[in-house]
């Protein structure tokens, strides 16, 4: 929401492109141009190749503009948490750096919106959404959990890396996103008591993932036949039907979430998550019309 954020927005990125290649920041019209109902700045976007910017970034920015995106604009880097938080409750967030700002791993503050940017139209694919949110919402909740503080107790600063890497800076299907998430933890379960780096778990590695995933799971509070789905789903792809059933139940929590309303006006993510309560799962699992797969991206 927000089409004066969006045009903000639209501005930096001219802005900025123009900066870097003054002679070459334009790269000819879009072909169709996209139709907009914002101020110059995204009417700008909607019809020019800006340099640096991908189609799929335009059409984001114009969307937002026509009042079709979710966003709240930052001029910091937000913690990972920050990030959940937003994520688990339907909304990403764009930050515009100023000069001088600490952008790493990104060049500069063009390159870290872009990236965001990127992130956003990613977050929004209709396909993924709702389980994008639950999958976020479900994590958000385990987080505040004893027994997920029991669960990181053993492990290393890479673990905790890791963990805020899948929250906060990858998109896709909620079952990619949960089968990166059970990847991460049999790495970290490697490093705290096994000895090789690389190749199958051995039995003792193997003994110690799967008590670490109970406790995941006791934490993110997947019981009964679902625990079952979500002990075999992986990132091999190979248990179809529990794949369906455990995006299905992602997907339910995803459309439960509460949505603040589009008037909300801020770049603080404490406000959106107080504005919108805290998320709650649904009773029971809802069945999808389509398997979402588990396939996904991380910029």
């Amino acid at each position: 929401m927000m089409p004066v954020d969006a045009e903000r927005a639209c501005a930096y990125v001219i802005d900025r492109a123009r900066r870097a290649a003054p002679h070459r920041w334009r790269q000819g019209k879009w072909s169709p141009a996209f139709a907009c109902g914002g101020g110059e700045a995204a009417r700008t976007i909607a019809q020019v190749r800006v340099r640096g910017v991908e189609r799929a970034v335009a059409r984001g920015l114009v969307a937002w503009s026509n009042g079709e995106r979710d966003v709240v604009v930052m001029d910091r880097v937000p913690s990972a948490r920050e990030v959940l938080a937003l994520q688990a409750r339907g909304w990403r967030c764009v930050s515009l750096l100023d000069d001088g700002a600490v952008t790493a791993p990104h060049a500069d503050g063009l390159a870290f919106a872009l990236h965001d940017l990127c992130h956003l139209e990613k977050f929004v694919d209709p396909e993924h959404h709702a389980g994008q949110v639950g999958f976020f919402a479900t994590l958000e909740r385990a987080m505040d959990r004893e027994a997920w503080r029991d669960l990181e107790g053993g492990f290393d600063d890479a673990w905790a890396r890791d963990r805020d890497h899948v929250a906060a800076d990858m998109n896709g299907s909620a079952i990619f996103l949960f089968a990166a998430l059970k990847m991460k933890l049999k790495m970290a379960v490697r490093r705290a008591v096994g000895e090789a780096c690389a190749g199958p778990l051995d039995a003792r590695e193997e003994r110690a993932f799967e008590a670490a995933l109970e406790r995941m799971l006791d934490a993110l509070a997947i019981d009964g036949a679902l625990r079952d789905d979500a002990r075999v789903v992986s990132t091999r792809r190979d248990a179809h039907d529990a794949a369906v059933r455990l995006c299905d139940y992602f997907e339910a929590v995803g459309s439960a979430i509460p949505r603040v309303s589009g008037s909300v006006h801020t770049h603080d993510a404490v406000a959106i998550a107080s504005a919108s309560g805290t998320p709650s799962a649904p009773a029971s699992p809802q069945r999808s019309s389509a398997m979402l797969t588990a396939s996904g991206a991380t910029t």
